[in-house]
């Protein structure tokens, strides 16, 4: 079965419920007279339904965390750092804190006593103001 070739900035033909149809695969194809060729396709919809679950779920993660900073359990350290998709050691690593020094931060009792500096380093980190960040309002609207 021959595929047409799509270039980069073709759309799909017809909208037969594509959810991401910026999503683009690169696949080789291997013809005896051409040797490899390259051909882009759309993503078919099965793999839409993967992406779709997947970005339901981290979805439904960051509406725990927000739930958890909400009732005092988390800072507000651990919202952000889910809603951008990172994780302890990378956070730490932006930061150049150690691991545990970040994860003790995540804590609400700890990071009410943060340092003004280190509130302002972990927003620029969050991409965030600061009082963004230290305001637990911000959480329950």
């Amino acid at each position: 079965m021959e595929h047409p070739t799509n270039e980069a900035t073709d759309q799909p033909a017809d909208d037969n419920g594509l959810i991401y149809t910026y999503n683009r695969e690169l696949f080789y194809h291997f013809d005896k007279e051409k040797g490899f060729t390259q051909e882009v396709h759309y993503q078919d919809p099965n793999n839409q339904v993967i992406i779709k679950q997947s970005w339901d779920a981290a979805a439904q993660r960051l509406e725990d965390v927000r739930q958890l900073v909400v009732i005092g359990k988390l800072s507000p350290i651990a919202y952000y750092m889910e809603k951008i998709l990172m994780e302890v050691p990378m956070l730490a690593a932006y930061m150049e804190l150690p691991k545990w020094r970040v994860k003790r931060h995540m804590k609400q009792r700890v990071f009410k006593k943060l340092k003004p500096e280190l509130l302002t380093r972990y927003a620029s980190v969050f991409e965030i103001p600061v009082d963004q960040l230290t305001n637990p309002d911000f959480f329950r609207s």
